[in-house]
């Protein structure tokens, strides 16, 4: 109960939610409204999806949804050769060791096949609960050159503000899109992590998974604004302070991705085609913001 009533404490501490005065006491006042920014911020990023629909929808931008086919294409391929690959190595080296150890024992000559079927069951099942728990990420980084092209191009049909071709500025910007990417879901790993641990506290573990589920929408929300905020020369540290400034924001427009990731069966092929909604609507927000 302690540790989550510090991580509580601590977000909103750092977001400017509590302000002490002189004898140490909170303001209550400081709190009530930091609290409706923040439930106007996470409404104000949802909305930001209307305008970000508009604009995918029109000519120029709706051939953007090949590459998230594309991207399942490589999923669907890519991840059949490697569970097959892996499975069929490691189960053939376990088969090989097993019938080594009952050769001239008929009775147990079922062994092998049975522990190369759940040798190569287990690898699939294991790739699946990966790709499903980090998926998401996976879809952020794959996708780190075509969003930090689309951010720019929904830039420049919303300002009329051209941005020349650099080959150079764009390795960058897919760089650092990798790299928050990678950073915010280790933040994002550790969080939840924690709070799991607190589910298991009686009535606490009832809020857990909302808990969680704002996190993620967080740092989702984090690695979709940012290609809008790195145009402005914000390094990595000012790129997070602003998020950390407008946290129900950035929740608001995460959390439509993470849910995204929620629906059964079909939450990476969800996930694909959202992300790119998300990538608009962060940079509308972030114009809105400028104006």
């Amino acid at each position: 109960m302690c540790l989550l009533s510090f991580l509580v404490y601590f977000v909103l501490y750092k977001n400017g939610l509590f302000v002490r005065t002189k004898q140490g006491r909170s303001l209550g006042g400081r709190l009530k409204k930091g609290v409706m920014n923040l439930f106007y911020g996470f409404f104000r990023g949802i909305r930001a999806y209307g305008p970000a629909f508009r604009i995918l929808q029109s000519r120029k931008f709706s051939w953007f949804f090949i590459f998230p086919v594309l991207l399942l294409v490589l999923f669907f391929i890519g991840g059949e050769w490697l569970v097959a690959s892996a499975g069929n190595s490691l189960s053939g080296f376990v088969q090989q060791k097993i019938a080594a150890w009952v050769e001239g024992i008929s009775w147990l000559s079922w062994l092998v096949d049975t522990a190369g079927f759940f040798i190569r069951f287990m690898i699939k099942l294991l790739y699946l609960f990966l790709f499903f728990t980090f998926g998401g990420y996976l879809v952020l980084i794959l996708m780190s050159p075509v969003y930090s092209w689309l951010s720019e191009r929904t830039e420049r049909e919303l300002t009329g503000k051209d941005y020349s071709f650099n080959a150079r500025q764009m390795l960058w910007e897919v760089g650092r899109g990798i790299l928050l990417a990678c950073r915010n879901m280790v933040f994002q790993f550790l969080i939840s992590f924690l709070l799991f641990l607190c589910s298991f506290i009686p009535l606490v573990g009832l809020l857990t998974p909302f808990a969680m589920f704002f996190v993620s929408a967080y740092f989702y929300g984090f690695s979709f604004i940012d290609y809008a905020v790195e145009r402005k020369r914000f390094n990595i540290r000012k790129s997070t302070a602003y998020m950390k400034k407008n946290i129900g924001m950035v929740m608001g427009v995460g959390a439509v991705f993470a849910f995204s990731l929620l629906i059964p069966w079909v939450s990476i092929l969800a996930c694909c085609f959202v992300s790119l909604f998300s990538v608009v609507a962060g940079t509308v927000i972030v114009n809105e913001m400028q104006e």
